[in-house]
């Protein structure tokens, strides 16, 4: 289970080279918009007649698949939700939403980067002196995590920005990325992107390839600030810059757009989100959410 993939059967976009350009009628970009169209449909359909596996004032019993070291300070957790037999039920999350799980008498918030109809993705920092992050990393396959919810009050509708801002540091990814990959796989929307992530090096940043893979996309850019000076590196398709995010770098980034158009999103710990809604509301942007 490598593959972070949160639509299983969405119609796939057809290859331009597909197409003569000759004016055919039907289109095969006009067909897919059809199938994409009947598919949007039938998810909401769904979604309306089935039941939420997760609930937000019990638990639930899921089970845990595999763990996949990304480097010494990130994991990849895959939850599976236990008993597959409740047929009536799917995993139904906004991206951005959190989930809270229990494990070990330990109880942890986190905003999972994707999930199927019974399986949940969790990114999980594991700090050097955290004995339950720790233990988490090395925890046993199949072992039971109970997680309820989901959580969290930011709802995206397509197009209702021309811009979003996504301000981040360390784990903060989380939130910020299951966003910005709803936007690139709905082919309505043409909202732009620009990713600002925060961490001390390049060995250290987590979702490398899935961020490469977004900046594939016309609509989204992707900046990466390093703390840590030690060495050079790149990043196909990343703009990485040596300093920390401050003020000024905020502030340079977001003058370039209007605050009527723009919606700016920050995760990030205490004092990174105090301090960037207080230069939002300072540089006049009252288009924020600040993911806690």
């Amino acid at each position: 289970m490598n593959e972070i993939n949160t639509f299983n059967d969405r119609p796939q976009t057809p290859d331009e080279n597909n197409c003569c350009g000759n004016g055919c009628n039907p289109c095969i970009f006009d067909i897919h918009k059809q199938l994409l169209d009947k598919w949007n449909k039938k998810e909401s359909i769904q979604r309306s007649e089935r039941k939420n596996l997760l609930e937000p004032l019990s638990y639930k019993l899921f089970f845990i698949e595999e763990i996949k070291n990304i480097n010494s300070d990130y994991v990849i957790i895959y939850l599976k939700y236990k008993d597959r037999y409740d047929s009536n039920g799917n995993i139904f999350l906004n991206a951005g939403e959190h989930v809270v799980i229990n494990i070990l008498s330990w109880s942890k918030p986190f905003t999972p980067i994707a999930w199927t109809n019974d399986t949940l993705t969790l990114l999980v920092r594991v700090y050097f002196n955290g004995v339950n992050t720790n233990k988490l990393k090395n925890i046993e396959l199949n072992t039971e995590v109970r997680v309820r919810g989901p959580y969290g009050d930011f709802r995206y509708s397509r197009n209702t920005f021309k811009k979003i801002i996504m301000f981040g540091i360390g784990s903060g990814v989380a939130a910020l990325y299951p966003i910005a990959k709803s936007i690139v796989n709905d082919e309505l929307d043409e909202t732009r992107i620009h990713l600002n992530l925060g961490f001390q090096s390049v060995d250290q940043v987590p979702l490398k390839q899935e961020l490469k893979l977004l900046t594939d996309y016309w609509n989204v850019n992707c900046t990466i600030y390093i703390t840590q000076k030690d060495k050079i590196q790149s990043l196909n398709g990343i703009y990485i810059i040596y300093e920390k995010i401050n003020e000024r770098i905020f502030k340079s980034v977001v003058d370039k757009y209007l605050y009527e158009t723009t919606l700016i999103l920050i995760c990030g710990n205490d004092n990174f989100n105090k301090s960037l809604e207080t230069w939002s509301k300072k540089y006049c942007h009252t288009n924020y959410h600040v993911f806690k």
